[in-house]
């Protein structure tokens, strides 16, 4: 009988032992491939409306009845124009007296829309000149005429007053002259504005006298107190009262609490510029004021600009490293010896929503002040239709 070799026995003693003792391991866990977050949005225009209602700025005497085809005379200060033209010294493209104007026509238009006659102003500007002139100087105080006339004047009034006192010229004829060259003064000074207190149409008592005396007269005088376009104003617009917006939030109640409970997610800022225009209605002849209003339009409530604003919801995968950590530390070798023959699962994923934005999606928001004279004068123009159309003329 032949008997294996020594060696042999070695090594298959070595291979049963080895047999026997490899550890067994779980198969290697897969990481689930993580859904990707899904986008939804909502964009909405928001409306801007006043904080003071048109109506309750208004008044008008309810015993004082205004009666179509009425004469109106337009009061506006010249500061109006001088203030605004001093602050826009440093921009040559505003054209202050040629804005306002414009503006101006515009309640101009509205009146006689609203069956007012309109006087031009102009009439009024030379009547007043001469009241003031006959008030400073008589005819017959030659000190006081000479010294109002121009340089270019001065010698040919100085000749008449010298042919005057040498015999000749007559007092008739030397008076006649002299009401001729005044005459010429009051013409020439017709369109210049004057100085300091010499402005025209400023003093309404003044605007008053000039409208009962003369050929024309005017049955009332609308006295522009305030016409400022001027007016900065940050304005906060709040998201919640957008019906568009709060039935997204509502659809997407995980964005709910983050939407409402930080001002930052539900409103927005605007730097915007506003027109306000205060005036009142003086019948002439008793001085009554008939009628008396106040109104203001910013550039999103008067539809000159609109600001569109975008909202978000992000659903999505929130435990995707929790899941992969497991799945990593389950393919370790100690774990996978752990778990030979038990069944693990790979946790499940979890969602979460995110809310996006708020953004400004389309229109003008600007965080600093800076608008186009062209807005401007659409603010003025609509301010102006929509105050002036507020006067209600009788039959």
């Amino acid at each position: 009988m032949i008997k294996g070799s020594p060696l042999a026995v070695v090594v298959a003693s070595v291979l049963m032992y080895g047999c026997a003792s490899q550890p067994k391991l779980a198969a290697p866990l897969t990481m689930p491939s993580v859904p990707l977050a899904e986008d939804s949005f909502v964009e909405a225009e928001l409306k801007v409306f006043d904080d003071s209602q048109l109506a309750d700025n208004v008044v008008q005497l309810s015993s004082h009845a205004v009666s179509a085809n009425s004469s109106v005379v337009i009061n506006v200060p010249a500061s109006l124009f001088e203030d605004q033209s001093d602050s826009q010294t440093n921009n040559q493209d505003f054209k202050t007296k040629d804005f306002f104007n414009e503006a101006e026509q515009q309640i101009e238009k509205e009146l006689m829309r609203n069956g007012f006659r309109m006087l031009s102003r102009s009439k009024f500007e030379a009547k007043l000149r001469e009241l003031r002139d006959e008030s400073r100087c008589d005819l017959s105080n030659y000190d006081c005429l000479r010294s109002s006339v121009s340089p270019d004047v001065k010698p040919v009034l100085e000749e008449l007053k010298a042919k005057f006192d040498r015999g000749d010229l007559s007092a008739t004829r030397y008076a006649e002259q002299v009401r001729d060259i005044r005459s010429q003064m009051q013409m020439s000074s017709a369109g210049r504005s004057r100085n300091g207190d010499e402005k025209e149409l400023t003093d309404i008592s003044e605007v008053i006298r000039a409208a009962q005396d003369g050929e024309i007269r005017s049955d009332y005088i609308l006295q522009i107190n305030i016409f400022d376009t001027e007016k900065q104003k940050k304005l906060m617009l709040d998201l919640r009262h957008d019906d568009q917006i709060r039935a997204f939030v509502r659809n997407n109640p995980g964005i709910a609490d983050e939407f409402t409970g930080s001002p930052s997610k539900h409103q927005i800022s605007c730097a915007v510029i506003e027109a306000s225009l205060n005036a009142k209605l003086v019948h002439v002849k008793t001085g009554e004021i008939a009628w008396i209003g106040e109104h203001s339009l910013n550039e999103f409530s008067s539809g000159v600009q609109s600001v569109s604003v975008e909202l978000g919801q992000r659903h999505y995968v929130s435990n995707a490293a929790e899941v992969e950590n497991f799945v990593r530390s389950q393919n370790r070798y100690s774990a996978r010896e752990a778990r030979y023959g038990r069944s693990v699962e790979v946790p499940e994923f979890t969602y979460a929503d995110k809310l996006l934005g708020p953004d400004v999606s389309g229109g003008s928001c600007n965080q600093s002040w800076s608008t186009s004279n062209e807005v401007k004068l659409e603010l003025a123009r609509k301010v102006a239709r929509e105050l002036i159309s507020t006067i209600a003329i009788g039959e």
